[in-house]
């Protein structure tokens, strides 16, 4: 394991993962590992995330398009994408880099945000993107668009376009399906439709997914991206007029140490089961 190295996100409102991170800095330090903060252009062979799902999502942004393998290494309330409990920290290191784990793809969005024929952004989401009502609006007019055919019109507060990932999160709350972390494609899911036929819908890998605002009296939307604001429509001279969804060439290595499959996982941290 000498010249190897890792690259360290730790939750630092978690004591415990405070202290699971000198546990691992001094064990490198004996196994001559190097440990190096995660960023964008880093080198390393692993990132370990030390706290819940949160502290993952944080490293996946941290990283943008480098794709590393992540252990994730549960200290937070909830642990979907963690690959190792706390008790198993060293030993879930050493096995990911001696090569004995499994490696999970997990698949990403591709955003594109515009007004009309101006591009204001792209971005890339990991759990989800949010077209949702902001502070200045009543009600949203949304439009979903998949493939260039029109599925509906609705009023509410906005859209989630999720991925499978993202479905246990902000989506599954909005009352979205559980998707099995293997599907490829996005979960839709309408935000306090006014609409009784407004319902959430899955998408096959390969739609394009476009979702329109046609009435800009009514187009107070913010756009957030994995829970990040990234645009806020009336703060700019160019309003945002829709925003384009696909699944990413860009893919999130998770590395599992356990057969814990996520059914268990499910069964566990939302149902308190574990038969």
């Amino acid at each position: 394991m000498a010249d190897q190295s890792i690259a360290l996100v730790v939750n630092d409102y978690d004591e415990r993962a405070l202290r699971a991170a000198e546990t691992l800095r001094d064990w490198c330090a004996q196994h001559g590992v190097q440990v190096q903060a995660c960023q964008q252009g880093c080198s390393a062979d692993l990132v370990v995330a030390l706290g819940g799902d949160g502290t993952i999502l944080h490293a996946v942004h941290q990283l943008g398009s480098y794709d590393i393998p992540i252990l994730g290494v549960k200290f937070g309330r909830l642990g979907f994408l963690s690959g190792a409990p706390a008790n198993e920290l060293i030993a879930a290191v050493e096995a990911a880099l001696q090569g004995r784990v499994e490696i999970e793809q997990r698949a990403m969005l591709a955003v594109a945000a515009w007004s009309k024929e101006k591009c204001l952004g792209q971005f890339t989401a990991f759990n989800e993107a949010l077209l949702g009502r902001n502070a200045q609006a009543a009600i949203v007019i949304s439009r979903l668009v998949i493939n260039g055919h029109l599925v509906y019109q609705q009023q509410g507060d906005g859209i989630i376009a999720a991925t499978a990932t993202g479905s246990t999160a902000y989506a599954l709350s909005a009352g979205g399906p559980i998707l099995s972390p293997s599907f490829r494609g996005i979960a839709l899911v309408p935000l306090a439709s006014h609409s009784l036929v407004s319902r959430p819908i899955v998408t096959a890998p390969k739609d394009v997914v476009r979702i329109e605002l046609p009435d800009p009296s009514h187009a107070g939307v913010t756009l957030a991206i994995d829970g990040k604001a990234v645009l806020n429509n009336g703060e700019s001279d160019h309003p945002l007029t829709h925003i384009d969804i696909a699944l990413s060439t860009q893919s999130v290595s998770l590395v599992k140490t356990s057969s814990r499959l996520f059914f268990d996982t499910l069964a566990s941290e939302f149902f308190g089961s574990n038969d």
